[in-house]
Formats: C-alpha cells, structure tokens, sequence
C-alpha cells in the first residue's frame, strides 16, 4: 500500500506554497488602504451622511473585487486553486457577507455607526489569516484595528467619519509594510533552500 501523503502536499508544503502564490493576500492590504484613506477624504467633503454612508457601503462591497484588480496587475495568483489550502482562504475571505444584513440595517438605522461597525468586522475578519499564512501581520491588524476603532467609538464618536478611516488607513499602511517584509524573507529563504 502506498502512502498517499507522499504524493500530497503536506500542510507546511501546502500553507508555503499559498503564501508563495497568493503573497499572503497582501493586495486585499493594498486596496483596504485605499478604501480607508478615500473614506477619511469624503469625509471631509459636505455631503448628506447617507450619501456618504453608502459610498462606506459600495466601497466596503469593492474591496474584493479590487484586490482581484489589482492582483492580476502583480501578477499574484490570489486564488491558488490547485492548493488544498485555498478553499480555506476563501471561506475565511468570504465570511464577511454574511455581515450583510447587519450592514444595511446599520445604513438605515444608525448610519452614524457605520464606519465604526466597517472598522471592527474588516478589521476582525483577517485575524484567521494569521494561522493560515504563518503572518504576525495579521495579529497587528486585527488587535491595532479593533483597539483603534473602539478609542474612537467610545471616545470620539462625534469624528468617526473623519478621525477613524486616516488611523485605519494608517494601520492598513504599516500591515502592508509588515506583509511586503515577510514576503521578502519568504522569497529570500525559498531560493536559499532550493540552492
């Protein structure tokens, strides 16, 4: 009989092998970024909250779509389909729809908390990607984001529209800088073993 798991990737092949193609899902960083500091400059502009609230909310819903975007024009494969860690990575990605609901309730109700609740469910959603992606990165993201958005919601709610989307955009800033350095050490000890 033989082993099966020879023919495989083992988990530690299989996770090296999606960081490799998918670069730790570093573009879906790219485009938070800019969602956030697009978000913190509309809210310098006078317009009606609910237009403003549903620029958050089209924004927020472009944010995957975009990373996609701007994946192919770098050429990383964010999708790695022939990894059997990449269902995985997707479901994890993909959780936040089921937010949905929640979003547009908020939109309708309580427009005021929408950047709060944007904050906290993206900010929150990328903490699995630690384990997936072996990234302390995403530790940063999650715990900087969630500490972050709280300060201002409890304590500066008044701003959320202004305040919030620059200190998120700079936290999605310095998590870019920390993905784009473990990439680096990932590629450089890759060509070192393989010589």
């Amino acid at each position: 009989m033989t082993n099966t798991n020879e023919e495989k990737l083992n988990v530690i092949e299989a996770k090296e092998d999606l960081i490799g193609h998918t670069k730790k899902g570093v573009t879906m960083i790219y485009v938070g970024t800019a969602y956030w500091l697009l978000m913190g400059v509309l809210g310098f502009i006078d317009m009606h909250i609910n237009l403003l609230g549903l620029f958050y909310l089209i924004g927020a819903g472009m944010i995957f779509p975009l990373s996609i975007f701007v994946a192919s024009l770098c050429k990383i494969d964010i999708f790695a389909q022939d990894n059997p860690l990449s269902n995985m990575s997707g479901v994890l990605g993909a959780m936040q729809i089921l937010f949905a609901p929640i979003l547009i309730l908020i939109f309708m109700e309580q427009i005021e908390w929408l950047p709060f609740f944007i904050a906290i469910l993206t900010g929150a959603h990328f903490l699995p990607f630690h384990a997936l992606y072996n990234s302390k990165a995403y530790i940063f993201l999650p715990v900087a984001v969630i500490a972050f958005s709280s300060l201002v919601g409890f304590a500066l709610m008044e701003h959320v529209y202004t305040i919030l989307p620059f200190g998120l955009c700079a936290i999605y800033l310095i998590t870019t800088i920390i993905l784009i350095s473990e990439n680096r050490k990932q590629t450089t000890s890759i060509k070192q073993s393989a010589s």
